[in-house]
């Protein structure tokens, strides 16, 4: 008897361990994100030479460097941005998005993803069923 409310407390245990590795945390999104060399194609020619890039600090700052994106109800990366601001995670729909807030400009939500264990952020363009996206993957080393 007490085998088996040990083993289902340790199976309880590792099941909402489980559960809790699909929700991101802040810790998760602070770093430097760049976007992904599959992203680029959705890039039109003259932003072909840009990196974008965007840095999310522990103190819930954002720096942006040229991020591309659709403005002004254009379905195409029409323009980039650079700036700063700040930055939450929000769940909208069910779904886990990072929140972005501009300074004195405007804001935008990139979808969160847990892709095989690594986090990656999503900026979709137009339905996200067609998936059509600007990815965004951390960087590694310093």
């Amino acid at each position: 008897m007490i085998r088996k409310t040990f083993y289902g407390l340790v199976c309880t245990v590792l099941a909402l361990g489980l559960v809790g590795c699909n929700e991101p945390k802040t810790t998760d999104m602070v770093g430097t994100w760049n976007l992904t060399a599959a992203s680029r194609p959705y890039l039109p020619p003259d932003m072909a030479g840009i990196s974008p890039r965007l840095v999310l600090g522990a103190d819930g700052h954002l720096t942006a460097t040229d991020l591309p994106g659709e403005f002004h109800g254009s379905l195409d990366v029409v323009e980039r941005f650079s700036g700063k601001g700040s930055w939450t995670i929000i769940t909208k729909d069910g779904r886990q998005q990072l929140q972005l807030n501009f300074d004195g400009a405007y804001g935008t939500q990139f979808d969160i993803a847990n892709d095989g264990g690594a986090w990656k952020l999503r900026y979709f363009l137009g339905d996200p069923d067609e998936h059509l996206r600007l990815e965004y993957v951390k960087a590694t080393g310093p």
